[in-house]
């Protein structure tokens, strides 16, 4: 990526190439394969949809300057470049964070490995305002920078190692792409009820005493709080929920907070990593953490024992 990645608007470009007839071919290959392939020296990557496949194949491409607003002529081949490594990388991160053996895949945890697979693929916000890691499959940027042409080939990669695995197991990801956020009320409230058992299940030291300071942790109240936050945060797509007034008193160690919003986090989507609105869920429930830095709850570490207070094996 250049280290002063200028962003170049090419609305007009993107609109003369809709009408082109490399255009119309890039959109007949991707409505019979689901891509388009290109290469660049040894790896090769795929585009999901035809006017991204111009902008980084075109030897015309051009853009307006933001600030200097003249037209440019750009070269198609460095985004390119930056789309195709950024893809690599997209195939390497499922490998080391999704990629599942027979044994998930028939075994005991294969329909909670589907629904993170599905929630990640189409419903968790990845970047802003996009939903799911298949939205690069309709998305063309009109501001074009290599940081957004970045982010597009990195999903990519990750979209193209979620449809491999259904093309392979096409019995097993019979549904898969039925995936939908439009539930029925009564799904809907069984999947709430679930929920909110499982959360109070592990959530339910917060009402009892600390192992530590022998006091009550949470009052009645905010510990009611806390499990109806933290139902909405699950239902909603690790959204937080609107907090206006967080908890203030609480008698337990930071840490033992921490490691059970990230404890619970697994325990629920145990093929997920992290999101970011986690620590942001975290911050806005307890006033005294509001200024924590996320470093220190990306990197508390493990104990037990909050495991064995949490009903957690």
């Amino acid at each position: 990526m250049n280290n002063q990645d200028t962003p170049f608007w090419i609305n007009a470009f993107l609109e003369e190439a809709s009408k082109k007839v490399e255009c119309q071919i890039y959109e007949r290959e991707i409505a019979v394969n689901g891509y388009f392939s290109v290469t660049s020296g040894p790896h090769t990557a795929k585009i999901y949809k035809a006017e991204l496949a111009m902008v980084l194949t075109s030897p015309a491409l051009t853009g307006e300057h933001t600030d200097l607003k003249s037209l440019t002529e750009l070269n198609s081949q460095e985004y390119l470049k930056t789309y195709i490594e950024a893809f690599t990388e997209g195939e390497g991160y499922f490998e080391d964070n999704f990629k599942a053996s027979p044994e998930v895949l028939y075994g005991a945890n294969q329909k909670q490995y589907i629904q993170d697979l599905q929630n990640n693929y189409f419903h968790i916000q990845h970047h802003p305002g996009k939903k799911g890691w298949s939205c690069v499959k309709h998305s063309c940027p009109c501001l074009l920078t290599h940081k957004d042409v970045k982010t597009l080939g990195y999903y990519s990669g990750l979209v193209s190692k979620v449809d491999e695995l259904v093309e392979r197991h096409p019995q097993l990801f019979a549904t898969f792409n039925e995936c939908s956020g439009d539930e029925s009320p009564g799904n809907t409230e069984s999947h709430r009820t679930d929920l909110r058992q499982k959360i109070e299940k592990h959530f339910a030291f917060f009402s009892g005493q600390c192992p530590r300071k022998h006091k009550t942790i949470l009052s009645d109240d905010d510990f009611k709080k806390l499990i109806d936050w933290t139902v909405l945060y699950y239902s909603n797509d690790f959204q937080p929920p609107q907090i206006s007034q967080p908890i203030r008193t609480f008698n337990t160690n930071k840490t033992y907070v921490q490691l059970a919003f990230k404890y619970l986090f697994k325990e629920l989507h145990p093929q997920s990593t992290y999101p970011d609105s986690l620590f942001d869920f975290y911050k806005s429930a307890f006033h005294n953490f509001s200024g924590d830095k996320k470093p220190s709850f990306i990197g508390v570490k493990n104990n037990d024992e909050v495991k064995h207070l949490m009903k957690i094996d």
